[in-house]
């Protein structure tokens, strides 16, 4: 005798508010793909839709706007669905034939002032009160680091930047690093959220396609910042040395450091900065609500190339073609 056994399919579900109403029903014939970008840090999230206009009414009576809001959730039915949060419409594209009419935005909270270069020099001030000016400029919370240092600037001046890109340029430069999520500015040590356990293991059976890459270019056994402080007419240089890195190379760094504790961090932030990139890997895996960028992987299965990943980028798509598919760009942390 045989039994027919049956396993119940997990069908991909996502829902997509446009203005504060759901369309996904209206549009869902419509829709080619839609794709999610999670990042870490620097860059803001990102949604992507296509959508099939062969009756010509996206590029006609359905033009949306520049700046109109959209929110988006995927996942599975009848499983809890990823947030991906709130967008704002920041470009529109049509291509043909056949006519596909594209909508690119950027997170909401990601706003046109946001974008806007400016210059600015703050003096006596620590590096969370400035964290703290910037956010309020937005009325934006600002979340810090547990660890936060008492690090703090005589003078240190924002020229032609961004206000974002000034606070990762700074904060990069100690070995904290700043992202905008949801209606709050996070602050966070990057050595910090590298030493939280994995939150999943993943096995070669997980993923339908890898890639690994582990190299010595532009890795270094050593970083050494020195400075000439002409106020006080003496040295202030810090090493930082790496473990387990087959190359004997230094990188050499002569920036502006006002005391020693600067020093140490900017030495120590360099090295990080420049091996980050030692191993690496990209996985493509069915669609899952699991990984986020920022998550800490455990890599099993791939034997020298085993270890805790940290999810830099992370990209949720469904397509005709292709269902749900999570996309990993991730690198192994010490």
């Amino acid at each position: 005798m045989s039994v027919a056994l049956s396993h119940q399919v997990r069908a991909p579900h996502w829902i997509l508010n446009y203005a504060g109403a759901d369309i996904s029903a209206d549009i869902s014939p419509m829709v080619i793909s839609i794709a999610y970008f999670d990042y870490l840090s620097a860059r803001a999230g990102e949604l992507e839709v296509a959508l099939e206009d062969s009756d010509r009414r996206w590029q006609g009576a359905w033009y949306p706007g520049l700046g109109d809001r959209l929110n988006l959730s995927i996942g599975y039915a009848s499983e809890p669905l990823l947030p991906c949060g709130d967008f704002e419409i920041d470009q529109l594209e049509l291509e043909g034939p056949a006519d596909v009419f594209r909508l690119r935005c950027l997170s909401a909270y990601i706003t046109p002032a946001m974008r806007t270069r400016y210059c600015v020099a703050y003096e006596n001030q620590s590096l969370l009160q400035i964290a703290t000016a910037v956010a309020a400029k937005y009325q934006l919370g600002v979340v810090a680091a547990p660890d936060a240092p008492d690090l703090r600037f005589e003078r240190v001046t924002q020229s032609h930047e961004t206000d974002l890109a000034f606070l990762n340029r700074l904060a990069l430069a100690h070995g904290y690093d700043f992202t905008v999520r949801g209606t709050d500015l996070v602050f966070y040590s990057r050595a910090a959220l590298e030493a939280q356990p994995p939150t999943l293991t993943l096995k070669r059976g997980d993923v339908v396609a890898f890639a690994f890459e582990n190299r010595t270019r532009a890795v270094y056994k050593a970083a050494e910042v020195a400075y000439h402080d002409g106020l006080s007419r003496s040295l202030i240089a810090y090493t930082a040395a790496a473990e387990n890195i087959p190359t004997g190379d230094t990188r050499k760094l002569i920036v502006r450091c006002e005391n020693a504790q600067q020093a140490m961090l900017k030495a120590r932030a360099a090295l990080t900065g420049a091996n980050q990139w030692f191993l690496q890997a990209r996985l493509t895996m069915p669609g899952t609500t699991a990984v986020s960028a920022g998550n800490i992987l455990a890599l099993d299965g791939w034997a020298s190339f085993d270890g805790a990943y940290i999810v830099e980028t992370a990209r949720h798509s469904l397509s005709r073609r292709s269902g749900y598919v999570t996309q990993i760009h991730a690198r192994r942390v010490a």
